[in-house]
């Protein structure tokens, strides 16, 4: 991948590299699962590391950080006379309306959607797919000529839905609210999220790596589903805050990004001594105008306007508002006392070259007996969760593994001591729903044994996703153990059993 940001020292840059690396040691524990850590200040990026076999310049998911996106493409629509903030949600969708719709319904404008205040009692998250292997049963009637057409209306389900209360009062955090901005965009322009934003500011920031998921119409579902790489995440933050300028040209009117970064609402939670602050699909951080965008399990970016800084982070934890907690409060400290210092710069670079997922730990398959026992045997699994209805290992010098899922197979190399890269058999398009995916195609394995069981670990390479697997081997049979680093719903861990194919 070619670099668009100038690399520096921290020094250079006015950043004290001691307590640089004292923060970066502190977010890189085990606990935080990075995949990718970068600081930019003054517009040089002044440290960044990638976690093998998670690769620099590789798109990675970003869940929620997409909101921020979606908010842009709302401005740009909103400054070029599309839309307005105060339109009403129901002005836009009139094929859609229950009739009539309810009264807080029809008092919702766009700007309660940009700051999470629609007024539900509690988030729509019935997001509903199509299931095309659904048995329709209407016999004895005739089969000729027909055609199933699995019925959804994510927008249709949303305007449908009743509003208890009066719209910009209470803040939910609701990415129906999201996706219908970026449905109310495609109304209004004739064009998808992605296409929209492909001219105002992915080609002027030379993004060329964005991809959205879509829901079952063809709208991008606005609230999730955005993946780019760490360096165009980074053009996005540095885009924030410069408010909406880039490269001398005014992208975005610099009145909206102060909107959209200062506080719309202010959200009360039971427990916490200060209310906390939302704006237009951001996060933001009380007294130092800190904002922030934030996905689920460790996607972020992080503005720093005092320091003129930013940060970028992608990972897989369950801890990560913890780490996001640390950086904001620490690397402020660091700006601003940016003498020279080699030792620690020297420090950082080892640290930013040891990065690393660790990849399983125990025998290699030569030191194994049961090794070769059962190498080269194929294995037919009944149906499990995580649609795998084949398996295979080659036991070696390298170690193999064939996965078939239906009739697709993929065979891949597996890494002892490190991760070695592969395609896994699913074939993924920007419809299917990540959310509940529990394999994707793009897969770096690691494997060794275990006290007579054999361990490998799939890091899913565009995702936050990894995948520990327990394979315990039988004369005519195997039992295989499925966990996973994060997910949204833990699935029951029941174990995938299968028998020896003659």
């Amino acid at each position: 991948m070619r670099e668009y940001f100038e690399r520096c020292a921290p020094g250079q840059a006015g950043v004290d590299a001691g307590r640089l690396l004292e923060l970066c040691r502190e977010l890189q524990k085990p606990q935080y699962g990075l995949h990718a850590l970068m600081f930019l200040r003054q517009g040089k990026v002044i440290y960044e590391s990638y976690f093998a076999p998670y690769e620099k310049g590789e798109r990675h998911s970003l869940f929620s950080v997409s909101k921020s996106f979606t908010a842009i493409a709302v401005l740009f629509a909103v400054q070029e006379g599309l839309l307005g903030l105060e339109d009403r949600v129901v002005s836009f969708f009139p094929d859609k309306l229950p009739s009539p719709p309810c009264p807080n319904m029809a008092a919702m404008t766009v700007r309660h959607l940009m700051m999470m205040a629609p007024g539900f009692f509690a988030a729509p998250h019935d997001f509903k797919y199509p299931h095309l292997d659904d048995v329709v049963n209407d016999f004895p009637y005739s089969y000729e000529n027909f055609a199933y057409q699995p019925q959804t209306d994510w927008a249709g389900d949303f305007l449908h839905k009743y509003v208890e209360h009066a719209p910009g009062e209470r803040f939910l955090y609701c990415s129906a609210c999201t996706y219908m901005l970026s449905a109310i965009l495609q109304r209004v322009s004739g064009q998808n999220l992605l296409e929209f934003l492909r001219p105002r500011l992915f080609e002027p920031l030379k993004i060329a790596d964005a991809a959205w998921q879509k829901c079952p119409e063809g709208v991008c579902t606005g609230g999730w589903g955005l993946s780019l790489c760490a360096e165009s995440l980074a053009k996005f933050a540095q885009f924030m805050l410069d408010e909406g300028r880039w490269q001398g040209r005014q992208l975005l009117g610099a009145w909206y990004i102060r909107q959209m970064s200062q506080c719309q609402i202010l959200i009360h939670t039971p427990g916490r001594k200060q209310p906390e602050q939302f704006g237009y699909q951001v996060w933001v951080e009380g007294e130092q105008g800190i904002y922030s965008g934030v996905g689920a399990f460790g996607q972020a970016y992080v503005v720093f306007p005092e320091q003129q800084a930013v940060a970028v982070l992608l990972g897989g934890s369950m801890q990560y508002l913890r780490a996001l907690q640390i950086l904001r409060k620490k690397f402020p400290r660091a700006v601003g006392q940016g003498d020279a210092d080699a030792a620690a710069e020297r420090e950082l670079a080892q640290l930013a070259g040891e990065a690393r997922i660790a990849p399983t730990e125990g025998k290699p398959s030569w030191q194994e007996p049961l090794a070769a026992r059962y190498s080269g045997r194929e294995y037919a699994l009944a149906p499990n969760y995580l649609g795998l209805t084949g398996i295979r290992f080659w036991f070696g010098e390298r170690d193999e593994v064939e996965i078939q899922m239906g009739r697709r197979s993929s065979r891949l190399a597996i890494g002892y001591g490190a991760f070695l890269r592969g395609k896994m058999p699913i074939r993924e398009n920007e419809f299917m729903d990540v959310h509940n995916q529990l394999v994707f195609s793009a897969a770096a394995c690691s494997g060794a044994w275990q006290e007579g069981k054999y361990h490998l670990r799939i890091a899913y390479t565009e995702q936050c996703y990894i995948s520990d697997f327990e394979i315990e081997f039988a004369p005519h049979g195997i039992r295989i153990s499925c966990g996973r680093n994060v997910g949204f719903v833990q699935s029951a861990n029941l174990p995938i059993l299968g028998y020896q194919k003659q």
